[in-house]
């Protein structure tokens, strides 16, 4: 049990039992289980995500900004409000690119992720995992790359290329005469660039725009 859990645990409990709520009561009107809502004001859990805090201030009937401000996620007064749920979109998270199907068909995704509709360009949008080094420290293995479908990038951009047919690969793009050199980030001599041109032929399907990576 951490003092943070403890003292938002606490918190929410004064705050039910100065509504006049039962555990029960404001467990059923923020559609969750007596159990869980006890380890939360028992600080046996952790501070829930967002989404379960948003809950809690329907349980509770009160503003989803005083709920925030116990987590510790807004501080009173505060210039920054929490995300409206309702502006997010979910995002698909494509896996290997099946050769012949849109990228986003159904056989491509592996996940969702929710992401603010305001960051999101008109268009087809996805989201690819990169797997390995190459691009670091810009983009971390592991870390989720959203990615605008487009056919041509500028060059210095980061791009999602299709190699082999069957091969997606994510690296700065740069034009030099008449072939294309995908350039890794990382200064290791263990990467080095693909010479793309017409004996190596790949397919540019879209620009790297955000990353998302834990800490």
């Amino acid at each position: 049990m951490t003092e943070k859990n403890k003292k938002f645990g606490q918190s929410i409990k004064a705050l039910r039992q100065t509504k006049g709520f039962s555990v029960r009561q404001t467990a059923l009107q923020a559609q969750m289980s007596n159990s869980y809502l006890s380890q939360i004001e028992n600080g046996l859990v952790n501070v829930p995500k967002p989404v379960t805090l948003e809950k809690l201030a329907k349980g509770l009937r009160v503003p989803v900004d005083e709920i925030f401000q116990l987590a510790g996620l807004q501080e009173p007064g505060s210039q920054f409000q929490p995300v409206d749920r309702h502006q997010l979109v979910s995002v698909p998270v494509v896996g290997e690119i099946a050769c012949g199907l849109p990228i986003v068909a159904q056989e491509n995704i592996e996940a969702y992720l929710p992401t603010e509709q305001s960051e999101l360009p008109a268009g087809t949008n996805f989201y690819l995992k990169c797997r390995g080094d190459s691009m670091a420290p810009t983009i971390p293995n592991g870390a989720c790359v959203l990615i605008h479908q487009q056919y041509q990038v500028e060059s210095g951009d980061i791009a999602a290329i299709l190699l082999n047919e069957n091969e997606t690969t994510l690296k700065r793009v740069q034009y030099q005469d008449d072939q294309v050199i995908l350039l890794p980030d990382n200064p290791s001599p263990s990467f080095q660039p693909i010479i793309i041109n017409r004996n190596n032929p790949a397919k540019i399907i879209g620009k790297a725009i955000q990353v998302q990576f834990k800490l």
